[in-house]
């Protein structure tokens, strides 16, 4: 009887610890293959801990020691469309770079692929009906590259939260091309960066909100033997820098409603192709516009739920502000026949404000006075390429508009042809050419001619400076508001 009590039990143990056993079996075996996915990634903490931590859309961390500098994506941020916005901090005109100069705005996602992480640009030119069967072949035969590959440097326990270096986002032309190449019989003349040195390059500041993380990066090019040494403001071409302020944005999501474009207005558009129609003509062009609602949609005219707001830089002369502001505001005008009062509001940035002219969240009529400029105005914009909304707008002025020193300059130059003897090449990178200032400042010379041969007096010359002042802004807000030139409705009715 004992006996069989002690068999029944026996059993009874080998019963209950059999799949015990068979479970723990399992988990050795997949142990290998959950390790493997991890392996070689180390411990968030561990990275960090000598790192100093700056939170917003993405956080970002930067070693104390060196430099080094990384960006935490999380699992959440995978898959997901943002938007990558540049602008040109400071550069060389020589090359190409600006103050001011906008880049491309072009979306992207974080895809995580094993032990990597990957950017990759987004293609939104074609539209495909989702009723169509066709949208199930809508990634045939169009382009979406992988333009940055990072392994994970760290990640949590829970591997939600990637840690990656950042540098090759920020400190390379995955992004946006800043060097381009000599075009086809210019090798002996044209300037010629070189190589990016990636020891000379750095990260210089970091910014970061919720919305936007914001990053602004020195390139440094060397060039050992160079041909053509560039213009006095390039101090040695052998070294030549380029500071870019990189923005990583959060795209809205507010309900904005994009409007097609009509050719008859004149607006810039992001193109749009409509794979899936049988009509002739394809186009689905999308207007850039500001999202401008009204507080009121019952009343004739109202505010704006938020208006379009400006700041003049700190950096513009004094006796100039009034006249930029009088130029801007002056489209509330034609926002009144709209239905909107004070759609456009003009403020001042303070001498101690903690923000500059490269944060998007500002929207900024900008002065400077540089050697070469290539401009005396210029007014770009940036969209949200889904839809076409405006989501932020600089003015660029030089002083040269009032001093006319380009012109002086322009007078020794081959042929005195200046900004007509733009290369081909040149002028297809300017897709948002403006040659206005220009035109206008040779009408400036010859009214100042006419002014003096006429012994009209300094007020009357200040008067027309003044007014050439404020048809140039007026002009270029215009550019920002999304308007392009439209020759056709400015000479069908003559005065």
């Amino acid at each position: 009887m004992k006996r069989t009590l002690r068999t029944n039990a026996l059993l009874l143990s080998l019963m209950l610890t059999m799949p015990l056993l068979a479970a723990s079996g399992k988990k050795d075996k997949k142990g290998p293959e959950e390790k493997k996915k991890t392996e070689g990634i180390k411990d968030l903490g561990e990275v960090t801990k000598k790192c100093s931590a700056r939170a917003g859309l993405f956080t970002l961390y930067q070693d104390t020691t060196n430099g080094e500098l990384y960006i935490l994506v999380k699992k959440s941020q995978l898959d997901q469309d943002f938007l990558h916005f540049s602008q040109v901090a400071d550069g060389v005109v020589d090359a190409g770079a600006f103050r001011g100069g906008y880049g491309d705005s072009r979306i992207f996602r974080f895809e995580r692929y094993f032990d990597r992480v990957e950017v990759r640009l987004k293609n939104t030119r074609y539209q495909f009906d989702p009723e169509s069967p066709l949208s199930k072949a809508s990634s045939a035969n169009i382009n979406e590259p992988v333009v940055v590959a990072e392994k994970i440097a760290a990640a949590n326990k829970a591997q939600d939260s990637l840690l990656v270096r950042a540098e090759s986002l920020f400190l390379d032309e995955g992004f946006e091309q800043l060097k381009w190449p000599a075009p086809k019989g210019a090798e002996d003349w044209w300037f010629d960066l070189g190589k990016l040195d990636k020891e000379r390059s750095k990260v210089l500041d970091i910014r970061n909100y919720p919305m936007n993380t914001d990053v602004v990066s020195e390139y440094v090019w060397t060039n050992s033997y160079p041909r053509n040494r560039g213009s006095e403001a390039v101090t040695d071409p052998r070294s030549v820098a380029i500071r870019m302020h990189h923005s990583l944005i959060q795209l809205p999501d507010d309900g904005f409603e994009p409007r097609l474009d009509d050719p008859r207005i004149g607006y810039f558009t992001t193109q749009r192709d409509d794979m899936t129609t049988t009509e002739t003509i394809p186009w689905r062009d999308v207007i850039h516009r500001w999202d401008l609602r009204k507080k009121d949609p019952s009343a004739k005219i109202s505010e704006p739920v938020e208006p379009i707001v400006w700041w003049i830089e700190n950096t513009t002369p004094r006796e100039l502000r009034q006249t930029i502001r009088e130029g801007a505001e002056a489209w509330n005008i034609a926002f009144e026949q709209a239905g909107f009062r004070n759609a456009v509001v003009v403020k001042e940035q303070p001498d101690t404000a903690s923000w500059d002219a490269g944060d998007i969240r500002y929207n900024v009529l900008r002065w400077t006075s540089s050697p070469d400029p290539p401009f005396g105005g210029y007014g770009p914009s940036f969209v949200d390429p889904r839809t076409g909304q405006i989501l932020g707008a600089d003015v660029m002025l030089e002083y040269i508009f009032i001093t006319n020193r380009l012109r002086e300059m322009e007078l020794f130059q081959t042929a005195a042809l200046g900004y007509l003897a733009m290369d081909e090449a040149e002028l297809e990178r300017s897709r948002d050419q403006c040659l206005f200032a220009n035109d206008l400042q040779l009408q400036m010379l010859y009214g100042r001619e006419v002014l003096q041969a006429l012994s009209l007096g300094e007020a009357q010359e200040e008067r027309f400076m003044q007014e050439a002042l404020r048809d140039l802004v007026l002009h270029e807000v215009g550019h920002t508001l999304g308007l392009n030139h439209n020759m056709k409705a400015s000479s069908i009715h003559t005065p």
